[in-house]
């Protein structure tokens, strides 16, 4: 052939030329275009791909002469092909060939490629247009199907030929896993290209720009990563297990004091439907500061992380007096501590736990304590329907659950409770990346496409695949957001009433501000029990089915053997709202929302200046917006506003004693210097006018003993001519 491309194949006559139809035809395969061209009535199979790379051949080529001829793509195999005349001659008139394909019955147009350097050829597998049986693209199974696949097609091409469309079909498919080969050795290639930054010729200041500005963070870790000798490694195991030692005597002695009722409780928490509400009273208002506090201990995150006990107590007060900032009946700290008591007992109690790493179930974990945090109590719908600051802050993207993080990373820092200080580098890096990627799905918009995908992983895992630990993270902490519905009438039903009363209260902003009533948020057309049936019918009970066949994935399990109390329960409670739908029911029972107990106020682990007694920033809690403003008290000079003077700190002692009785005037003119020249009394009582401070003597003392007598005093030149006369005169 004319072409220079080393991946033209030769050409040959077709033996049916009387019936036949030129083709051209053009397949693309990643960054491979094929073309078919019969249009001189001879076949011609042509490969272009952009990332040919001339002089390069493989061991394989190079080493194995069988193994060039059945590869259809190969370098050297074309080049000789197509470079060859006589072989290009004997393959298009050879009469017992042409005798043999043209007593074919077939009137179909075919394909041939003949090479007599094989007439041999080993049998393989049929070629076929359904695609029904055929494994995933990305599953390991399909580079053994594509090797089959290739080995017929260059089989068939040498023999019978091959239709266009099932040639095309066969293609299609070995293209789809070619493509996800060539993902996978792109990231190969980029780790190459890295490694070259290390040359001696590239300066540091060079190399590391250019390895943090175009690669991933996780790249550059890959590659930075040296094997440890043996004595290091026992260097650091020893070291370790010294500092925990310490650490654990230091930590031991600082933990939280828990009451006794609230421990009783505590103890109860492997039980699915767990008794949250009465929890919540015996806290006093803070059930995620004790929940947090005992999963926290339970699960060692305070010795494998260094966690220092007083601060995580500090944050976790916090972070429950802000999600009570805004009143919510639902999103507030009691939902909070459902979903991180529901994310333990599907970890704990099904075996997850084993299969997740310690950092996994602690990102878990506080992605449950902080994942609702600051909610302001309506939807992401309508913070972008009434262009509200944060929708405005976060484009429209996922605004309630990107305020979540960034509103505890802010937190955290600014009253200095930073639980995550003593994490390394690329603990910090996963941890973060972790908890944005699990707290942003769970926005209910992405629910479905989650489900979706959640599906294809799962399926694409049970036929030999791997599962990706973040999804199935982002998987678990979804699915205890939702989990109301799954536990026992009674907590159900109160959930419920909450979760309408915040959106009744949506639905009056909304009718306020003259927008459109959100879905479930008008009062007055909402059917409370029709919309919680939609809502286990269509989200429930799809995402609890998928997260019931996840963990009978990773845990190797038959569906008999899995634990899933929620199915019996999401039943019941489905027709206990059938049979309130049917008796004509439409609204809901009041909530105990209203009984709720406040948080209490938190001592800030910041240390307060003072200046004169009293806290620079004016509160007990490091939060300006939990103290109250009191009028000051004229009679009790500590309620007095005194940041206005010199910062003292510390109190101001005078070692003299106080006077008998008060100070007058009159009693201290007497000692006052000879050598004074001001009248008795202060400036204000001179009462000297202009005039009269040019025309009337100044003051003098009694006796000029001590000071010669003073000039004769001169009016100044502003003044008119005749005062100046009379000021002149004495």
């Amino acid at each position: 052939m004319s072409s220079p491309s080393p991946d033209t194949l030769h050409t040959m006559s077709h033996p049916d030329h009387h019936n036949y139809q030129p083709i051209t035809t053009k397949i693309t395969i990643g960054e491979d275009t094929y073309t078919i061209d019969t249009s001189d009535q001879s076949i011609k199979i042509i490969r272009r791909s952009a990332r040919w790379k001339k002089g390069t051949r493989s061991k394989r080529d190079s080493t194995s002469p069988d193994s060039a001829q059945s590869d259809s793509v190969s370098p050297d195999h074309s080049k000789s092909s197509s470079s060859s005349p006589d072989h290009s001659k004997s393959s298009s008139s050879s009469p017992d060939h042409s005798k043999s394909s043209s007593s074919s019955p077939d009137p179909v147009c075919r394909i041939f490629c003949h090479s007599p350097d094989s007439p041999d050829m080993v049998a393989c597998p049929p070629l076929t247009t359904s695609a029904q049986d055929l494994p995933s693209p990305d599953s390991p199974q399909a580079c053994k199907e594509a090797s089959n696949k290739l080995t017929a097609v260059i089989s068939s091409l040498r023999e019978d030929g091959i239709e266009p469309d099932v040639l095309i079909s066969n293609l299609e498919y070995i293209g789809e896993v070619l493509g996800v080969l060539a993902a996978k050795s792109d990231h190969d290639d980029l780790d190459d290209e890295l490694s070259e930054l290390k040359n001696e010729a590239v300066p540091d200041d060079v190399r590391k720009w250019l390895a943090s500005t175009f690669a991933k963070p996780e790249q550059i870790s890959k590659k930075s990563d040296e094997h440890p000798t043996l004595r290091s490694v026992a260097n650091a195991i020893r070291t370790g297990i010294f500092i925990e030692k310490i650490y654990s005597r230091m930590s031991t002695s600082q933990l939280m004091v828990i009451p006794p009722e609230v421990e009783a409780y505590l103890k109860k928490t492997d039980d699915w439907n767990f008794d949250l509400f009465n929890f919540a009273k015996s806290t006093n208002g803070s059930p995620l500061k004790f929940m947090g506090y005992h999963l926290m201990q339970e699960y060692g995150c305070f010795n494998k992380y260094k966690i220092p006990p007083s601060t995580l107590e500090t944050l976790l007060g916090h972070l429950e007096i802000g999600y009570h900032s805004n009143g919510n009946p639902y999103h507030n700290n009691l939902h909070a501590t459902d979903v991180l008591q529901t994310c333990h007992w599907i970890i704990s109690q099904t075996g997850l736990k084993d299969w997740l790493s310690d950092l996994e179930i602690f990102a878990l974990l506080f992605s449950a304590i902080i994942h609702d945090y600051d909610h302001s109590g309506t939807t992401n719908n309508f913070h972008i329907q009434s262009n509200s600051k944060m929708a405005i802050l976060y484009n429209d993207r996922s605004v309630l659950e990107n305020h979540h993080v960034a509103a505890f990373f802010s937190t955290m820092i600014d009253n200095e409770c930073n639980i995550l200080n003593n994490m390394s580098k690329a603990e910090f890096r996963e941890f973060r990346s972790l908890m944005i990627e699990m707290v942003l799905h769970t926005d209910m918009s992405m629910h479905f496409s989650q489900l979706k995908y959640m599906k294809g992983l799962i399926q694409t895992a049970v036929n030999g695949g791997s599962l990706d630990k973040t999804k199935v993270l982002c998987l678990i902490l979804h699915s205890c957001d939702v989990s109301h519905p799954t536990k026992k009438w009674e907590l159900h039903n109160e959930w419920t009433a909450r979760c309408m009363e915040e959106f009744f209260r949506q639905g009056d902003m909304e009718q306020e501000l003259g927008l459109d009533f959100s879905p479930l948020c008008d009062r007055q057309t909402t059917v409370v029990p029709q919309s919680q049936i939609g809502f286990i019918d269509f989200i429930v009970s799809p995402i609890f089915d998928v997260c019931g066949d996840m963990i009978c994935l990773v845990l190797d399990q038959k569906e008999d053997q899995a634990t899933k109390p929620w199915e019996k329960i999401l039943g019941d409670n489905k027709d206990l709202w059938q049979i309130k739908a049917k008796s004509g029911e439409t609204g809901f029972e009041v909530s105990d929302a209203v009984n709720d107990v406040k948080p209490p106020r938190v001592a800030s682990a910041k240390p307060a200046i003072e200046e004169n007694g009293v806290a620079e920033n004016g509160n007990t809690n490091g939060n300006s917006e939990e103290t109250a403003k009191q009028e000051p008290d004229p009679q009790n000079p500590e309620s007095l506003d005194r940041r206005h003077l010199i910062k003292q700190i510390g109190p101001i002692t005078i070692d003299s004693l106080p006077p008998d009785k008060p100070t007058q005037h009159k009693d201290v003119v007497g000692e006052v210097p000879s050598s004074v020249l001001s009248r008795p009394g202060s400036p204000v009582t001179w009462n000297f006018g202009v005039k009269e401070s040019i025309t009337v003597a100044p003051p003098r003392p009694q006796s000029a003993s001590l000071l010669s007598p003073p000039e004769r005093r001169r009016a100044p030149i502003s003044v008119d001519h005749k005062l100046r006369k009379h000021a002149l005169d004495f």
